[in-house]
């Protein structure tokens, strides 16, 4: 059975470039669905009632609402809030629902919304691919800006979309880093920045690490 959400609009999803506080659903990709039944149901004061938790693939959106709430401080506590929160937002279930749920039901259900990314990311040990020219096709396109994304051509950076790169992640937090990759994306894509942050986060990391898998294959480049 198919479980689509809508998707978000292009204003939702640029509001995270200005931290805002508006959780709003977004689309998932496909029918990769876990469905987690709260029996008993959930009860929360002011937050109603809730029997399922259902969770689907996050976004670039997503993701980036989960890099801004670490802050600067990536400690056990900050990550373990973020992780809160992408639950809530991928759900649809109020923050203060999802802190009254058992520990191990949250943590299954953190393991499979980060799994995607995990999933997706090119091991440490990893060769990177550098070939001219990387595709990515997307069977459930993207709306943004008034057209349709359907398809994404990339190829090696130049120096100038690299320097894009560097100037993004400058801050050294969670949030810069992953704003530094939409960035270089955006950069060498041609998509706009609104559609790039509605792409499942398995594709937007695909994308981002065949991206800067020519920076790694070069000679030192006096990176501390």
């Amino acid at each position: 059975m198919s479980h689509h959400h809508r998707q978000p609009t292009d204003e939702e999803v640029m509001a995270i470039m200005i931290p805002a506080g508006e959780e709003v659903e977004q689309e998932d990709d496909g029918d990769r669905v876990l469905v987690i039944d709260l029996d008993p149901p959930l009860e929360v004061k002011k937050a109603g009632t809730f029997e399922e938790l259902r969770l689907h693939e996050p976004n670039v959106y997503h993701i980036l609402c989960a890099a801004q709430a670490i802050g600067r401080q990536l400690t056990p506590e900050t990550v373990y809030n973020s992780q809160i929160g992408l639950v809530a937002r991928i759900t649809g279930v109020p923050e203060r629902a999802i802190i009254e749920l058992p520990s191990t039901i949250l943590d299954r259900a953190v393991v499979f919304v980060t799994g995607f990314e995990e999933d997706a990311r090119r091991r440490p040990d990893e060769e990177p691919d550098t070939s001219p020219s990387f595709s990515l096709i997307f069977p459930d396109p993207i709306e943004a800006t008034g057209r349709t994304f359907s398809d994404m051509a990339l190829r090696e950076p130049t120096v100038r979309e690299r320097r894009i790169m560097k100037a993004a992640e400058a801050k050294g937090t969670p949030e810069a880093f992953l704003q530094a990759e939409i960035a270089l994306v955006e950069a060498v894509s041609g998509w706009p920045k609104a559609a790039v942050l509605k792409m499942p986060i398995s594709r937007f990391a695909k994308a981002a690490d065949y991206l800067t898998g020519f920076f790694l294959s070069g000679p030192a480049t006096g990176n501390v």
